[in-house]
């Protein structure tokens, strides 16, 4: 669908056995509603949902055996609500430019950091701009992942 800019929606479709979901749905400006599929066997999902900049929330999909999310959400810039449980039990540490123009509330920001951070995972690369700065509860969840190797970027500069 990439490239689909007048794509609003689409029907739940049986995603099961995809691996790949990279730019799957990249530029797909007007896509303001984003069902609930099966995305338990992806891997990759770069630029997945790239300047898809309709999308004011998203829902909680199943990335557990991702790997790779660079640009995923990157200039989704209504994007203010994301599950706060999204990536736990996900071993990804590429989240490079993820989030970055996108207006998240301090809620998902906060929620996503503690998600990744949760994995215990090493030597990863996140990046977050637009919207709110993460609260102190996030700004833990940063300390305890450059403690293990992490570079992070985020909203206000923590």
């Amino acid at each position: 669908w990439r490239n689909c800019t007048s794509l609003t929606s689409f029907p739940l479709l049986n995603t099961s056995s995809s691996t790949s979901f990279g730019q799957s749905w990249y530029n797909c400006t007007s896509l303001t509603n984003f069902p609930l599929i099966d995305t338990s066997s992806g891997t990759n999902f770069s630029n997945a949902w790239y300047n898809c900049n309709s999308l004011t929330s998203f829902p909680l999909l199943d990335t557990s055996s991702g790997t790779n999310f660079v640009s995923a959400w990157r200039y989704c810039n209504s994007l203010t609500s994301f599950p706060v449980n999204f990536f736990d039990n996900c071993v990804a540490t590429n989240f490079y430019n993820a989030f970055t123009h996108t207006n998240l509330s301090q809620q998902s920001i906060d929620g996503i950091l503690v998600s990744i951070n949760s994995n215990a995972t090493s030597n990863g690369t996140f990046n977050q701009s637009g919207g709110s700065a993460p609260s102190a509860t996030g700004e833990a969840a940063i300390t305890a992942m450059r403690s293990r190797g992490w570079t992070v970027t985020v909203t206000g500069g923590f």
